[in-house]
């Protein structure tokens, strides 16, 4: 009638129900014990590594460099020299037919795949992740208003619906450390191409496989024409806080991810992809002896641990069970052990059924520490 309101959508005070739906980061939660415990904490909750890189920005030489070099904004897909170098890598290392039009530069491994959700999911689809599954991607699909669905390997064709998109998984895994053979990896492959699924392969420990050897399943036969691979120049050469990473895939949905990385961050810090070119040219000497290192703390984590943990042919984890102390829930344990100046990520946040397990990172810290921590978490369970 004429006269009456037209209902109109209020939103303030509230915000989106996208974003009130993503959960904190169970990082920065945990970060809150690391500023009240009052003695030396040891974080074994994070990934990351007490190795220096093989490149850092002490050593290049930015006196040398024009103004534009460094102050001007950069291409939105990336530094050529490094796209183009990346293409290279992918094409020798990976056996990834891309060319350097397959080559999108992001702020780390986890913008790639934020960037690579929206690209191929649309509000509504479901994103299925190979559980346990790393805990940020859950949050992403959220934040996209993307259902993610869980389910582990053997599953998979069963949490195919109508609704699915894309199927979600790491290799060599976070948090396990399980890395999918050739055949694992034809079969996911071949479920894709009788559904049209789109794969979202996070393959960020690609440098740290140890029992067996990575394969990148955009390799395989029929497989790139719908796989967005990710990497990491943090996993791979100790630079987690220049936050370079990168996707590859066909030229098509690359262009998509271009986009999206324009609107989000513009262009990644031409500076920061100046050292991560550094590392991948001259790294070879440092992922060798990264490689050795961290085998050896595997092996010494897993044998002074008292918790079962399974040996990861792969990545930088120990994923501990802790069911026979308590069960489904190990979070008590996890408390105990914040008090007592250890930290490890709960299980929970790698998917819903992962309660009695929890992440220990044996390349975050010296053997020394990495030891000492570990003698904390068996004093807790020797008083259980």
């Amino acid at each position: 009638m004429a006269g009456d309101k037209v209902p109109t959508v209020s939103r303030f005070p509230d915000v989106s129900t996208a974003g009130a739906r993503v959960p904190a980061s169970i990082f920065a939660r945990l970060r809150e014990h690391l500023a009240r415990f009052p003695g030396e904490m040891i974080p074994l909750q994070i990934g990351d590594t007490h190795l220096a890189p093989p490149q850092n920005l002490a050593e290049i030489e930015w006196a040398q460099m024009t103004p534009a070099d460094l102050y001007a904004y950069g291409a939105p897909n990336g530094w050529a020299p490094l796209v183009d170098a990346l293409a290279a890598k992918a094409r020798a290392q990976n056996a990834i037919p891309v060319t350097a039009a397959g080559v999108q530069v992001t702020c780390g491994a986890t913008h790639a795949l934020s960037c690579a959700v929206q690209g191929l999911c649309d509000p509504g689809d479901e994103l299925v992740l190979v559980t346990p599954h790393w805990p940020l991607i859950r949050g992403m699909a959220l934040g996209a208003n993307v259902v993610p669905i869980e389910c582990v390997l053997a599953d998979l064709e069963a949490a195919i619906t109508p609704r699915t998109a894309a199927i979600y998984f790491a290799t060599p895994n976070n948090p396990d450390g399980a890395m999918l053979s050739r055949d694992d990896l034809a079969r996911i492959a071949a479920l894709a191409a009788k559904h049209h699924l789109w794969i979202l392969a996070d393959e960020v420990y690609e440098d740290y496989g140890y029992d067996a050897r990575h394969v990148s399943i955009a390799s395989l036969p029929g497989a790139f024409e719908r796989t967005v691979t990710v990497f990491s120049f943090a996993k791979s050469y100790a630079q987690a806080g220049l936050r370079i990473g990168y996707a590859l895939g066909p030229d098509g949905v690359i262009a998509v991810l271009k986009k999206l990385v324009n609107h989000s961050v513009y262009n990644v810090p031409v500076a920061m992809q100046r050292a991560a070119l550094g590392a991948l040219t001259n790294g070879a000497p440092f992922l060798a002896a990264a490689r050795a290192s961290y085998l050896a703390a595997r092996d010494a984590a897993r044998a002074r641990l008292a918790a079962p943990a399974g040996c990861p042919p792969g990545g930088a984890y120990l994923w501990v069970d802790f069911r026979r102390y308590t069960g489904d829930d190990c979070m008590p344990i996890l408390e105990t052990c914040a008090a007592a100046g250890v930290l490890l990520a709960p299980g929970t946040a790698f998917g819903d059924a992962c309660g009695g397990f929890a992440r220990l990172c044996f390349t975050g810290v010296p053997p020394a520490r990495l030891a000492e921590g570990i003698d904390r978490i068996n004093a807790v369970l020797a008083n259980l």
